[in-house]
């Protein structure tokens, strides 16, 4: 179908309030690794491996929900459940800011919020590419970007309250959580009640898949199992980097960290990687959609060398002899990082048709979110005990391991698993 001239505004306004949606979504996430050091000041006698176990909690709860959110967006109006999704999360994240034990953090930041924002990525991903075609993986670039600039500004932000207040870090969560609820009123009046595509355009019937036959429609292309593997491994070593690398910089030196203050470790810790960050998913988005129509596995290929680039970066930063060369392996850590996000979804959706993708999302991301959902409980123990030196460095291998599933998929069932993607 011909794109009408209001679509093509609207899908560039569509793309700017899901990006805004995803940008508080990470931001709300990462106040918590920004502010652990703070919170742990503020509510004694906790330890490294509960406050690991907390992130655990989120990403396995996220993991677990969103195969549901998924059959939501397929069943339901994907307006709706983004709605929704965002209403909770940022209610779960206003309510934060009043917990006074690891028991509330645990329920409100760990479970509630991991449920809320579970249900945003599948219904957006879905929207995204319904509207975008030959720029798909720049608008789906544009929306990843959100993720960077919350993660940066919520860190910054969490920190710099933290270092002026004993309880400062709870008006990072009041502030967040407030602004979320807001936007979700601008979701409701802005976002269009899209419908799902149409499986017969003359019959005018709406394409609804099955998470059943999502999960068959996956499992039967081994490039998204593997690709599926791949993510799961990356999530594992970069919520790793994104929980205790701000705990890292602010261990003395003696101790093998560089004895940073709050603010300032919370600001290194996610700058220079989100600055290689955006190179990485500007250029790298670039050159997919330029070159895609000459060289199909152009956007698979994106996600081994993002991979291959991330993993000896991850390993190598916690060992610099000075602050300013660990800032510039967490930079080429970010353009590594960059270049995966940039297919993270669009590589997918290189083999999933389209009637399956939201569905297949939340399959994507339960297996990724599931595999990845242990590693802040297992290097909180390894921190404890032994030291977050070597646990950071021994998990950049998870970056190598990932690298080797995609490569396998390039080379052995893509060009058997690649749609149309004139679709």
């Amino acid at each position: 179908m011909a794109e009408t001239k209001s679509d093509a505004r609207y899908k560039w306004v569509m793309l700017g309030l899901l990006a805004f949606t995803y940008f508080l979504m990470h931001a709300t996430r990462q106040i918590f690794n920004a502010a652990l050091p703070d919170i742990k000041a503020s509510l004694p006698g906790t330890s490294d491996a509960q406050w690991g176990f907390t992130r655990t909690a989120f990403l396995f709860a996220y993991g677990l929900a969103v195969p549901l959110a998924g059959i939501a967006a397929d069943m339901l109006r994907r307006k709706w459940v983004v709605v929704v999704g965002a209403l909770l999360f940022s209610a779960s994240v206003l309510g934060t800011g009043f917990v006074d034990g690891f028991i509330g953090m645990l329920v409100m930041y760990g479970l509630m919020n991991g449920i809320g924002q579970c249900m945003i990525p599948a219904s957006s991903s879905s929207l995204i590419a319904q509207y975008h075609h030959e720029t798909r993986s720049t608008a789906l670039s544009i929306y990843q970007t959100g993720l960077y600039f919350g993660i940066i500004v919520s860190s910054v932000l969490a920190g710099f309250l933290g270092g002026h207040s004993r309880e400062g870090w709870r008006w990072a969560f009041w502030g967040f959580g407030a602004i979320g609820v807001v936007w979700t009123v601008v979701l409701c009046v802005f976002m269009r009640d899209t419908p799902p595509l149409l499986l017969n355009h003359r019959a005018g019937e709406m394409e609804r898949a099955s998470f059943k036959e999502a999960c068959l429609a996956m499992i039967s292309k081994p490039t998204a199992v593997l690709l599926t593997i791949a993510f799961g491994l990356l999530v594992f070593g970069s919520n790793c980097f994104r929980t205790f690398m701000p705990l890292f910089l602010r261990i003395p030196v003696a101790e093998g960290g560089f004895g940073l203050e709050g603010g300032s470790a919370a600001f290194h810790a996610v700058f220079w990687f989100y600055v290689g960050s955006f190179i990485g998913i500007a250029s790298g988005a670039r050159l997919s959609d330029r070159l895609v129509h000459r060289f199909p596995a152009i956007r698979i290929n994106m996600l081994w060398i993002g991979l291959a680039l991330s993993a000896p970066a991850m390993a190598a930063m916690v060992y610099m002899p000075n602050l300013w060369l660990c800032c510039f392996m967490m930079f080429i850590f970010g353009i590594g990082g960059g270049f995966f996000d940039c297919s993270l979804y669009s590589g997918l959706f290189e083999v999933v048709a389209p009637r399956y993708r939201a569905a297949a999302m939340g399959v994507y991301l339960c297996g990724a979110f599931i595999i990845g959902s242990p590693a802040t409980a297992v290097l909180g123990y390894v921190g404890q005990h032994f030291s977050y030196q070597h646990g950071i460095a021994l998990f950049g291998g998870t970056y190598a391991i990932a690298a080797i599933a995609v490569i396998a998929a390039r080379v052995f069932s893509f060009h058997h698993d690649r749609i149309d993607q004139a679709q």
